[in-house]
């Protein structure tokens, strides 16, 4: 049985379309393809399995995201962009493995690019929960403001005074956001 590996170009050498790069459909149905493919012929390798349901993730969170338009112009920028970002992301994943393989394995350079994308991904979450409205960060800005009024005399008590009003789930945490404040004027 021919061993499978997944080829992040076989949409575009197939030749499912005159211009590959107007056509990311057949570029998803491609990947995603692979993918399950590679899964079922790996029952018994987690990391693959994890990896295909993860990329299967990806593609069903840009699909989601999709914009339906009217205007072909439009749909055909769309388009080139999806598709380029996704040879970006080729050449950036290659660039990555490459550089990081100077004096050390293939396996370990992948295993430590994994793992700082995985840092970084979670960097970027913690960061949109902090940046959503109501988030933390926005509670501080809120409380800071209150206090630089001069309404109260303490921080302790601009923080005992406001804190549900505001939102937050705890006195703790307000007196918390006013740390290293400047005294109001």
């Amino acid at each position: 049985m021919k061993r499978i590996e997944f080829d992040p170009y076989q949409w575009a050498r197939e030749g499912y379309c005159e211009d590959p790069h107007q056509n990311p459909g057949e570029l998803i149905r491609s990947c995603v393809s692979q993918v399950e493919q590679l899964r079922l012929e790996n029952p018994r390798n987690r990391e693959i399995a994890q990896r295909a349901v993860d990329f299967a993730n990806l593609v069903a969170g840009i699909v989601d995201t999709w914009p339906g338009s009217d205007d072909e112009e439009q749909n055909e920028k769309v388009r080139k962009t999806i598709v380029g970002a996704y040879l970006m992301g080729l050449e950036a994943a290659s660039l990555a493995v490459d550089t990081r393989t100077m004096g050390t394995s293939v396996e370990e350079a992948i295993e430590k690019l994994k793992k700082e994308g995985l840092r970084a991904a979670a960097k970027a979450a913690a960061d949109a929960r902090h940046n959503k409205p109501g988030g933390s960060r926005e509670l501080k800005e809120k409380i800071r403001a209150i206090w630089a009024t001069g309404k109260y005399s303490s921080r302790d008590i601009c923080a005992e005074e406001e804190w549900a009003a505001l939102g937050y789930k705890s006195f703790a945490a307000a007196r918390k956001a006013l740390r290293n404040t400047k005294d109001p004027t």
